[in-house]
């Protein structure tokens, strides 16, 4: 990684499994410019933005495709070599109803579960958006594929999304990878949400017609139609309440009750799920915020295991946590400062915009 990192061969916009780069990377851009085309100083502009599903992502490199790029990125021979034994004389076998069939070569596919198959797919997939319209923009996490694009018109849209649909799909059949409809999702942020457009957007994905949703989840957050975060909120909300309740257990039973290791957990299980995703809640409304900090509140009482009528001010105060939003404002804070250091240009700039509007 560190080789293909010094030569600058990996896509930019490409996140995972990348130092210093992580998921918000490319959440925080997708917001960024759905929030800019929103408020378009010459003229508000619809916007969307489409996520695909790789059918089998990893298990569909195929192998004498990945070689050639290999050794078309001019690596080190010694490195090409490494992996190519790495990938070749793998067998499998299937069995059915405890008959076993012969074994024979695999010529596709990552091994599950080694720390060199993510590298090995995000090499393989590195000209994937090269033949992408200069209109469009794109997100990569592993085998993560988002495209992004915004005109005046929907029909513009939807023809520009289109465009850019086409040239990864023939990307896709070129090199043996195959888009799944069916679970691919579509976004549409318009610039009047609660309009009913006689034709709205509309797209096509492997013949397949893919209509607009009200919401989705694109690495780890759910993103609505208008930017609110209300159905993210809902979804801390549904995936925090059992944690609560294991706070709530082990305050109880704990032979020796002890608040520091009470607060370790509260920080590891609870306070990891209500902030992630921080810098684009930044930008929601206070009504969101008061919603989270009731969601901090009885994750602390009940780590303590303090009754729900313990004062807010009294719970943060002898556990030493901060507030929610005060606590998010502080990693945002650090968040410019590491993409400064790091000269990380793009996400600076997202970052601090997002800052300066606080």
């Amino acid at each position: 990684m560190l080789e293909l990192e010094r030569r600058n061969i990996l896509p930019e916009h490409q996140a995972g499994f990348r130092p210093g780069k992580s998921t918000i990377y490319n959440i925080v851009r997708l917001e960024r410019y759905a929030q800019g085309q929103l408020r378009h100083a010459g003229r508000r502009r619809h916007s969307a933005v489409i996520l695909f599903d790789i059918k089998a992502a990893f298990d569909s490199v195929w192998h004498d495709g990945l070689i050639y790029k290999l050794n078309d990125l001019h690596l080190p021979q010694y490195i090409i070599n490494y992996l190519i034994s790495f990938l070749h004389n793998r067998t499998a076998a299937i069995e059915i109803e405890n008959v076993l069939s012969r074994q024979f070569n695999l010529k596709s596919g990552t091994p599950q579960g080694s720390p060199l198959s993510p590298l090995l797919y995000i090499i393989y997939t590195s000209d994937s958006m090269n033949g992408l319209p200069t209109h469009t923009e794109h997100g990569l996490f592993a085998d993560d594929t988002a495209l992004w694009t915004s005109s005046n018109t929907m029909t513009s849209l939807s023809s520009r999304l289109q465009q850019s649909i086409d040239a990864f799909e023939s990307w896709c059949k070129s090199w043996k990878l195959k888009l799944q409809p069916t679970k691919t999702e579509l976004i549409h942020f318009s610039i009047h949400p609660r309009k009913k457009y006689k034709h709205p957007v509309e797209v096509k994905v492997e013949n397949t017609i893919i209509k607009p949703l009200e919401h989705t989840r694109y690495l780890g957050v759910i993103i609505d139609k208008t930017l609110n975060w209300r159905s993210h909120l809902d979804h801390i909300e549904t995936k925090i309440a059992p944690r609560i309740g294991l706070l709530r257990y082990l305050s109880r039973t704990a032979y020796e009750p002890n608040n520091k290791t009470m607060i370790n957990i509260f920080k590891s299980i609870a306070r990891t799920i209500i902030i992630y995703g921080y810098p684009i809640l930044l930008t929601a409304n206070q009504k969101i915020w008061n919603r989270l900090q009731i969601i901090q509140n009885k994750a602390l009482r009940a780590a303590l295991g303090l009754p729900t009528y313990t004062s807010v001010d009294y719970i943060h105060k002898i556990s030493m946590i901060p507030k929610i939003k005060e606590y998010a404002t502080t990693l945002l804070q650090q968040s410019i400062q590491t993409a400064t250091a790091k000269n990380d240009i793009t996400l600076k700039t997202h970052l601090q915009d997002i800052f300066n509007h606080l």
